[in-house]
């Protein structure tokens, strides 16, 4: 799975710097420096993940989550939410709000990677439990009656 994140930071030398972080870590990475140039670069780029600086001018970082789940196309894009003012957001509010992590700044890229990776492991994961049972189960019974008829044959 391709790892390309969206950086959505409104400080220019941050977002350069972990731009170029990142991908000497070999994400392949988009800039935004604020809410209108996030929507421009979704339109026009797929990431797998989203870093949201919680403190963006134009529009905060709880709204631009809010309009992003509340987007069809964008809804299933996981967001790592970052701001240095961490007081009041916790885990289980970060996900009230429709954002998959939070991290505190100044960030330490080691964490950040970390982080960025759980991610979307776990989206994988999400994905592969909302596969339907009943279809694996059908299938392994497909693999058990093709095997009886191959050692029948055989």
């Amino acid at each position: 799975m391709p790892r390309k994140v969206l950086i959505v930071e409104d400080c220019p030398d941050i977002l350069e710097l972990l731009g170029e972080a990142l991908t000497l870590l070999g994400w392949e990475t988009i800039l935004a420096e604020n809410g209108w140039e996030m929507r421009d670069r979704l339109e026009s780029e797929k990431p797998n993940v989203i870093l949201l600086n919680m403190r963006t001018p134009v529009m905060n970082g709880i709204k631009l989550a809010a309009s992003l789940k509340a987007h069809p196309d964008y809804k299933n894009i996981p967001i790592l939410a970052a701001s240095r003012h961490s007081a009041g957001l916790s885990r289980e509010g970060c996900g009230e709000l429709g954002i998959d992590d939070f991290i505190a700044k100044p960030l330490a890229l080691p964490e950040l990677e970390m982080r960025l990776t759980n991610i979307l492991s776990m989206k994988r994961r999400d994905k592969i439990r909302a596969i339907d049972p009943v279809n694996l189960e059908s299938n392994r019974r497909v693999r058990k009656s093709r095997g009886a008829d191959r050692r029948a044959a055989g």
